[in-house]
């Protein structure tokens, strides 16, 4: 084991390398004491080290010290733990173990020195912990792409050199390694982002809830509460890795009909739906392709705001917020009393923030004083019949005609899906090429009325207004009781987001008290409620809801494990915001950055690769 460290400008002295090995220490978790008793220094060739060497030797804490002149810049190490074997040097990981079984696999890069421009290849890590029980997850230094995130994504995303399994066994079958990484896990990787595995969701990202209706793969373990709970569909093991791992930094998913917003509240997380078409959705199988998106779930606000600042064609050019707050008579008030006076509470603090009361308003009486002429006369509810049914027609058509002809051919049997998938599957079938696309007018219909008459975009704000709407259940969800039979979808009420084509934040902001048959004790649940936008306020949505939060002194970070926040004796049971963000990656970010104002190098680096320098090594 050694420490590789550049020998720059600004570390001239022994103390002040040693100070760099304490820096390490502090904000790296791969590394340990004894890498600190080797040295390698990163130099230029021409600089004179003999007077720096032979202080470094007289010092009793390294045991030897050794040079490296890189010849380019593509060659140069970030500075960090490494491993000195066979004559080469190897990049150092810790392996934790996957102990909610919330991945399916982990993966590991084929090439850490690949050029920044070339997508990185990667390999299945298999390996198990020392019990045998739960896979290893490899976890690279944050040192070595200095403040590089470490990710967990989605099984829907292709990742060169792994197989996309879809959660489907006969699909595994079928399939080998892709060729080619998505759009957006390139993009991530041309960020920094380390990408250490695939979590596990249900199969073909279906609404599958555990236990019995996970067939092929056992359904991850949600870690909050009594560890009993349903840790709900589609985006599962996202949501379970990411209020579990303190490792982790963020989790990807995707979402068509809420498959990151539903798994936030089980879980306890902030979540955002994208606005549609705010970043390429090549490599990624389609669902509801007129629906799909790339979903983000986070622990913290200011890492929510971070990534999709960075990793989304999106422009907050906002200069107010918005000054309507929409409360649809249709959602409210909430069945659970004390859910409702919970939410009240957070509208109320919207309220406050933004100087406005809300506007009461009817979706449809507002409908029936602003007919259409393309409704023809019909009712909101008449106009939008079975929408939600035909919503599966994209999935029904391509998934099953595709795959299961090619199985059936190559295998001489028929692909098993589980009886949620097969239903959906079979509902779609049933729909012809031109009531989808009726539908998919209505809905085009539906979206501009709603634009002009409720929601509309505004130079100053992005949006005149945001609507505010419930998410999840306040009652527990235990995993070990059976769900009802397949045979029902998503109310449109669920789908406003997806139709709109708009962005929806999913706040958990309370904890709903119960007494678990599991534990035997009182628990908490997680209640979110969650704002939407029109159709590219995304970044505006994180702003405004940090802005309230701090005003209120309410928590912007979530912690790991049991609970989501601190309990306290209140009507949302949450102890006000405490500054804590230890397990952010804003915070290892400010740590590495201290690191890296030491280091300027001795050699002619680019302004972009300085700044890209978190890449995968």
């Amino acid at each position: 084991p050694v420490v590789v460290i550049s020998v720059l400008a600004g570390l001239s002295s022994v103390a002040q390398i040693l100070e760099s090995i304490k820096r390490f220490a502090a904000v790296d978790d791969v590394f340990s004491k004894s890498f600190a008793t080797t040295l390698v220094l990163k130099s230029d060739p021409t600089f004179n080290n003999a007077d720096l060497s032979a202080k470094l030797r007289s010092s009793a804490l390294l045991s030897a010290v050794y040079y490296s002149h890189p010849k380019s810049h593509v060659e140069v190490l970030p500075s960090g733990p490494y491993f000195l074997y066979g004559g080469g040097i190897h990049q150092a990981w810790r392996l934790y173990e996957d102990e909610l079984d919330s991945f399916i696999f982990s993966v590991v890069p084929d090439d850490v020195l690949k050029p920044k421009r070339q997508v990185l290849r990667y390999t299945v890590l298999e390996s198990f912990g020392s019990s045998g029980t739960w896979r290893n997850i490899a976890e690279p230094s944050q040192e070595k792409p200095l403040a590089g995130a470490r990710m967990g994504v989605k099984d829907i995303f292709r990742l060169e050199g792994v197989k996309l399994t879809m959660m489907s066994r006969p699909w595994i079958e079928l399939y080998g390694p892709d060729e080619e990484s998505a759009d957006y896990v390139k993009k991530l990787i041309s960020l920094g982002a380390v990408i250490v595995g695939k979590t596990k969701m249900a199969s073909f990202a279906s609404p599958e809830e555990p236990t019995d209706q996970w067939i092929d793969f056992h359904c991850p373990v949600n870690p909050r509460r009594d560890r009993y709970q349903r840790p709900s569909s589609s985006s599962t093991g996202a949501g379970v890795a990411l209020a579990g791992y303190p490792w982790l930094d963020y989790s990807i998913g995707g979402d068509s009909a809420g498959s990151v917003r539903a798994p936030a509240p089980c879980s306890g997380l902030f979540s955002l739906r994208l606005s549609f078409n705010s970043t390429s959705m090549r490599g990624i199988p389609a669902n509801l392709s007129k629906f799909d998106v790339v979903g983000q779930l986070s622990r913290d606000l200011d890492d929510l705001h971070h990534t999709v600042a960075h990793t989304f064609d999106l422009n907050d050019n906002s200069t107010q917020f918005p000054s309507k707050i929409l409360y649809a008579q249709e959602f409210y008030p909430l069945v659970n009393e004390k859910q409702q006076a919970m939410t009240e509470e957070f509208i109320s603090i919207l309220e406050g923030f933004l100087g406005v009361k809300r506007t009461l308003f009817s979706m449809t009486e507002t409908w029936d004083r602003s007919p259409l002429k393309e409704a023809e006369g019909k009712s909101l509810l008449e106009y939008l019949e079975k929408t939600d049914v035909r919503r599966s027609i994209l999935t029904g058509c391509h998934m099953a005609s595709t795959n299961s002809a090619t199985i059936t051919k190559k295998f001489g049997k028929e692909a098993y899906v589980g009886p949620v998938v097969r239903f959906r599957w079979n509902v779609g079938k049933g729909i012809s090429r031109d009531e989808y696309e009726t539908y998919l007018d209505h809905l085009a219909v539906f979206r501009n009325w709603f634009g002009q008459h409720l929601m509309s975009h505004d130079p100053q704000t992005l949006s005149n207004a945001i609507l505010i709407m419930s998410y999840g259940m306040p009652d527990p969800e235990y995993r070990d009781e059976p769900n009802l039979p397949a045979g029902t979808f998503i109310s449109l009420r669920k789908n406003s987001s997806p139709v709109f084509h708009a962005p929806q934040l999913v706040l958990p902001f309370a904890q709903m008290p119960y007494h678990s048959k599991i534990s035997g004790r009182d628990e908490v649940r997680p209640i979110a409620s969650t704002m939407i936008g029109a159709k590219g306020t995304d970044l505006m949505l994180i702003k405004l809801t940090k802005a309230a939060f701090k005003k209120a002194s309410w928590p912007i970070t979530i912690n790991i494990g049991r609970l989501m926040y601190p309990l306290a004796d209140n009507l949302r049971n949450v102890a006000p915001s405490s500054e804590n963000s230890a397990n952010t990656y804003a915070a290892v970010r400010q740590a590495v950055n201290a690191v890296k104002e030491l280091e300027t190098p001795l050699m002619e680096l680019s302004t972009e690769e300085v700044g890209r320098s978190c890449v995968v090594v």
